[in-house]
């Protein structure tokens, strides 16, 4: 978890620098001695929590924040003030800081806020993982549905990985790997088996020859549609269609 200070007491900043070090997971990013360096940097460095003094020259603690929230309303602010005034407390909260805590700071009450916060960026993380995995999911399903519909409306022509990818507007590898994770196949294999399948209806009628049904599944050589056809089925086509008719 990264933290930045804003203090204008060196004594406050280096202990606290120390302190934070010294804890597993925290990473200090930055320590300042006035509101207006740490705000020139907040972009680039992106903290996950400032803790920053109110009372300090020229630009407050106050007005940082205030600052920051023009902005960023998520960054988990703490405040370190020796001034337990009501009205700052107010405008702190008014602010969306996270805790208001009066100097001298006891540590393990600091230590103790930022576990809080460290356990609360945990939750949100895994909580936007979750759901872009989810999205992530559905997209891909969503393709899935819409290359099987692609297939029923054009096995019969000549189709392959190419095809199916540019008309999903996909790379033909990414297809290739969604198609084969969804489907627990490879694409080529589903599609010889989906078009098999087809000719196997089509063998039941005496009205067509085998030359005829191997085109009008999609293929294009009559002899590898028997090649295939007896590998999978222990049958040649014409086998298949004289035990059907």
């Amino acid at each position: 978890m990264k933290i930045m200070i804003v203090d204008d007491e060196p004594k406050i900043r280096r202990g606290m620098k120390t302190l934070l070090e010294e804890q597993d997971g925290f990473e200090v990013i930055g320590i300042y001695d006035n509101a207006m360096s740490s705000l020139l940097d907040m972009a680039e460095k992106q903290p996950n929590v400032l803790i920053t003094d109110i009372k300090m020259p020229e630009y407050s603690g106050l007005d940082l924040i205030e600052k920051i929230r023009e902005k960023d309303k998520n960054l988990y602010i703490i405040i370190l003030s020796g001034y337990g005034s009501f009205k700052y407390a107010q405008r702190a909260i008014r602010s969306g800081v996270y805790r208001y805590l009066t100097k001298p700071t006891n540590p393990r009450e600091l230590i103790s806020v930022l576990r809080e916060i460290e356990l609360k960026i945990e939750g949100i993380n895994r909580t936007v993982s979750k759901s872009e995995e989810n999205e992530s999911v559905e997209v891909g399903n969503l393709l899935i549905r819409k290359a099987l519909d692609y297939i029923e409306l054009h096995y019969a022509e000549k189709i392959g990985l190419k095809t199916l990818s540019d008309a999903l507007y996909i790379s033909p590898n990414y297809f290739s790997d969604l198609f084969r994770r969804h489907m627990k196949v490879k694409f080529s294999d589903f599609l010889i088996e989906y078009r098999l399948k087809k000719a196997c209806i089509l063998l039941k009628k005496p009205e067509y020859k085998v030359s005829e049904i191997a085109e009008m599944v999609g293929f294009r050589d009559s002899t590898y549609f028997s090649t295939v056809f007896k590998k999978t089925y222990n049958l040649t086509p014409l086998e298949y269609k004289n035990t059907k008719n």
